[in-house]
């Protein structure tokens, strides 16, 4: 399978009509959707799947009933399912939602038609987590959506990989620029562009200088 690079900025410039949305990608059973985020949505809950809440351009407020968190971009945040909750922005704004859309109620029977105890959305800063990788090649996580993980990573050169992989993997650049390898393709990322290595794939990273990559995949 060839690899196909998705550019969130082109992507975002088609988006006119406020809460207009577009699937940008697949990862396993996870949709990878922007939307614009212009106004304010009607309350509402999802009994099937959480919600990942990721700014790509601009900032936002997620209100939930366990509380409400600002969100500029490069922050993120987790709905989990049965939680009622909105998204609103003065101004426009483009951001990244993430959930299960492939038959979410067979999963688990964890269906909720209310929340648990837990508090509401937490604030992820990747800027901040950024700061915190020290050791080359080491995976930080930082939000976690249904079974699957969000996790960056900082490298230079030739990057470790498991090959082949062993789920779908989506692979976004926060700085830096990649070139990623597979037996049919060779694609170079840089920031805000993003491809999906498919599960079975065997590949390989290099940067020429250091890079940051955000990854999306199950988690084992």
């Amino acid at each position: 399978m060839h690899l196909e690079k998705l550019d969130l900025g082109e992507i975002a410039s088609r988006l006119d009509e406020p809460f207009s949305m577009v699937d940008v990608a697949f990862v396993g059973d996870l949709t990878i959707s922007l939307y614009l985020c212009e106004g304010t949505v009607g309350w509402h809950r999802h009994l099937d799947h959480d919600e990942l809440f990721w700014v790509h351009r601009g900032n936002i407020t997620l209100e939930s009933e366990r509380g409400r968190v600002r969100l500029r971009s490069g922050e993120l945040a987790v709905v989990q399912k049965g939680i009622s909750h909105r998204s609103g922005s003065d101004k426009a704004a483009t951001v990244i939602l993430i959930r299960c859309t492939v038959l979410p109620h067979r999963k688990n029977g964890r269906m909720r038609l209310y929340g648990t105890w837990e508090r509401g959305p937490k604030r992820v800063s990747l800027s901040s987590a950024m700061e915190r990788l020290t050791t080359p090649f080491e995976s930080h996580t930082v939000a976690r959506v249904e079974d699957a993980v969000v996790q960056i990573v900082r490298g230079e050169g030739t990057w470790p990989a498991l090959e082949p992989a062993q789920n779908d993997i989506m692979f976004m650049v926060l700085g830096g620029k990649v070139t990623i390898h597979t037996d049919l393709s060779i694609l170079t990322l840089k920031p805000e562009e993003l491809t999906i290595v498919p599960k079975g794939a065997v590949y390989h990273i290099v940067s020429d200088g250091g890079a940051v990559l955000a990854m999306i995949s199950r988690e084992e």
